[in-house]
């Protein structure tokens, strides 16, 4: 959380120093909802506790600020997601139902290029390098708990979209994103001795929401 911290500050002094050279800043919000694939979840020393999870249709939510040059756009953009877990299959290939939830808290710097449409509709396309917790929660349908635990992680993310503009200082936005891990999370079990890494937690998201320019 520590090394989170530091990177959002870092980002946002970065972002301090642009206003001079920018055409405009502005400020977002976004909610939408996300589907994740199923996540591989491997103990390296013991593959007996290897399990596979999916996890069921979750929510997620978007704060950004940033700046327009010109065709580009950059942001830092702080981002929640949160997905209810579904089932998880173990290494014996038995297939188990699953609660407890798995969930993210990340910071992003985006990227985007943008094509003015007669001023009414903006595309744009962007890429976007973060950084960020991984927060899993895994129990059994009686309560057992399999993995309590968390962990930081880099991740980056592929958006296209379109605003639409309703004034010259209000756009509604709306878009694709596609996100995936880029490092490993270490979780512990809940025996406290054995862990796991979680890998290539990816998500495919719809998002839609408002954008404020100030001048």
């Amino acid at each position: 959380m520590k090394k989170t911290i530091q990177v959002s500050l870092f980002l946002l002094i970065t972002l301090v120093s642009l206003p001079a050279q920018a055409d405009t800043l502005y400020f977002a919000a976004q909610a939408g909802f996300s589907t994740q694939p199923t996540s591989d979840n491997e103990d390296p020393n013991n593959p007996a506790n290897n399990f596979e999870l999916n996890t069921q249709n979750g929510v997620n939510g978007a704060l950004a600020v940033g700046a327009k040059f010109g065709m580009l756009r950059g942001e830092i953009e702080a981002v929640y997601r949160y997905n209810p877990n579904d089932k998880f299959v173990d290494a014996g290939m038995t297939q188990e139902g699953a609660d407890g939830s798995m969930s993210m808290m990340t910071v992003f710097l985006n990227g985007y290029i943008e094509f003015d449409l007669l001023g009414i509709v903006t595309p744009y396309a962007g890429l976007g390098i973060g950084y960020g917790t991984l927060n899993l929660n895994l129990k059994e349908m009686d309560g057992t708990v399999v993995v309590d635990d968390k962990d930081e992680v880099y991740a980056y993310q592929l958006m296209a979209g379109a605003a639409f503009n309703l004034t010259e200082s209000w756009s509604l936005t709306g878009e694709y994103r596609y996100f995936d891990t880029i490092s490993k999370a270490e979780l512990t079990l809940s025996n406290g001795i054995n862990f796991i890494e979680n890998s290539d937690i990816s998500a495919h998201e719809v998002r839609f929401g408002i954008r404020y320019w100030f001048f």
